[in-house]
């Protein structure tokens, strides 16, 4: 399967494997029915799935059907290329913002306080499953600079991140979303820095609306 061919009307035929690479202009929120419905039972399914509802937060899963029902049987670091009407200059960033994170975004390249990492180098895919795994409605990724995705917090009017090098921005050196992101990495260095291998994955049927299963990763 190339794309989303999530379509209902899919193939009859029941393949013993699918390896799905995303061409779509945004990331599918869930694993489809359709999906599990053309693989055949005893098959495999190995495509990106999001763990968290922001732009580059996916890790590759492979998921066995087995009766009509998927079970996750491991996962590792891995995403796709989010395609855009418009050339993208950096293929990792996302093709188009909505206003509040054009907001936020403008908010950290304006950062007023700057600050080094002082936990070493940051183990990117690491940190971004962990964060991932928070389920924090303030999560944030965006790319400030080139090659470098940033993860943080925002709120209302402030707003903190970490870049992939280490350096922190905010929006002022006592913004709330910076305590708050200096917690999270606290958490993350006191539980060891898990590798995404390490996480439990579970699929979840998600709201009837999108006909399918919500991938979670838990410890």
């Amino acid at each position: 399967m190339v794309g989303r061919g999530s379509s209902a009307s899919a193939s009859t035929v029941s393949y013993r494997a699918a390896i799905v690479i995303h061409l779509a202009s945004e990331a599918l929120p869930v694993l489809p029915q359709a999906w599990v419905d053309q693989v055949a039972d005893g098959g495999l399914i190995v495509a990106p799935l999001p763990i968290a509802a922001v732009s580059n937060m996916t890790v590759v899963a492979t998921i066995r059907v087995s009766g009509g029902e998927p079970v996750v049987e491991a996962v590792a670091t891995g995403g796709y290329i989010e395609a855009s009407v418009l050339p993208k200059p950096d293929l990792d960033l996302p093709g188009r913002l909505h206003t509040g994170a054009r907001t936020t975004l403008e908010r950290l390249l304006q950062a007023a306080h700057t600050e080094p990492y002082g936990g070493g180098e940051v183990d990117w895919p690491s940190w971004r499953t962990f964060a991932a795994t928070l389920a924090d409605d303030r999560l944030t990724m965006a790319g400030l600079t080139p090659n470098l995705w940033a993860i943080g917090h925002t709120a209302a009017t402030t707003a903190a991140v970490i870049q992939q090098d280490g350096t922190i921005l905010a929006d002022r050196p006592n913004s709330p979303p910076l305590t708050i992101l200096h917690g999270w990495l606290k958490q993350w260095e006191q539980a060891g820095r898990p590798a995404p291998e390490t996480y439990t994955p579970a699929l979840v049927r998600a709201d009837e609306g999108y006909g399918g299963w919500d991938l979670r990763l838990s410890r």
